[in-house]
């Protein structure tokens, strides 16, 4: 495949984002907040949405990730992003003042690596800002820490060693994986894997914290998700949110006990 197919490949993959119905999901992915570390954050949207494909939130060219001190691992795949083909031209306006202006021509594509096909020095991803609640976490005793997310997750929660990890800065995942937590505290050991009641208690918890602590979230994800949970576990979405809707309330009043705990011991 010669640099003109792979570009127009480029193309095609997120043209049939729209098609499929998948593009608010790869959009929100897309413009998380940038961070200036991470070269992709200067990237077109059209090559934001490519490395959202690719299943990372982060890619970089092979001697980039060298000037990162890590290594590509072998054997590693990469995807393509593009680049504009541009060439100066000469024009004169009304008053005969000539100036150059820059046109694109077209686009070829420019091969990247995932940042979880390399190997070499740990890479932070720390938000500026941290989320709402983190001191929650500290009081549960957890650790947050973030990462290139792998895969569809952009988040977990691992009760054996109390770490919540995050792929994204998007406050609400941090919400689901703290939920997560909380139902443990409550409930004891939770079981592995995606869970779909587990899922949807956590979804609904950090919906509902969402809507105290960052009123601009779009919940339209959350519905989605809650909604695919219901059906695989084949409820409807009204019947299964009222399975759990106590239990949920459980989580709020232990998560928000905690909030004003804290709040108490700072003043």
């Amino acid at each position: 495949m010669n640099d003109s197919e792979k570009a127009k490949e480029c193309l095609q993959r997120i043209v049939d984002l729209f098609k499929t119905g998948d593009i608010p999901k790869a959009l929100a992915v897309a413009t998380i907040p940038p961070q200036t570390d991470i070269p992709s954050t200067k990237w077109s949207l059209s090559n934001r949405i490519l490395q959202f494909l690719a299943d990372t939130s982060d890619a970089r060219g092979f001697r980039q990730w060298q000037k990162a001190d890590r290594k590509v691992k072998k054997g590693s795949k990469a995807f393509c992003i593009l680049g504009p083909n541009s060439r100066v031209i000469k024009e004169t306006d009304d008053k005969g003042v000539e100036a150059e202006k820059v046109i694109i021509t077209g686009f070829h594509a420019i091969p990247v690596f995932r940042a979880e096909d390399t190997d070499g020095e740990p890479l932070l991803y720390e938000p500026a800002t941290p989320p709402p609640l983190i001191d929650v976490a500290e009081r549960f005793g957890l650790s947050v820490s973030y990462q290139t997310f792998a895969s569809q997750y952009y988040g977990y929660y691992q009760g054996g060693t109390k770490r919540i990890v995050l792929g994204t800065h998007n406050a609400q995942v941090f919400f689901h994986e703290l939920a997560h937590a909380a139902h443990e505290r409550i409930e004891g050991q939770l079981t592995g894997g995606q869970v779909p009641s587990q899922e949807i208690i956590a979804e609904l918890t950090a919906a509902t914290l969402a809507q105290m602590y960052c009123p601009e979230a779009n919940l339209g994800f959350s519905y989605k998700y809650v909604k695919g949970y219901a059906e695989k576990s084949k409820k409807t979405i009204e019947r299964a949110c009222l399975l759990v809707i106590n239990t949920v309330g459980k989580i709020l009043d232990e998560i928000l006990r905690a909030a004003l705990w804290v709040k108490e011991e700072v003043a």
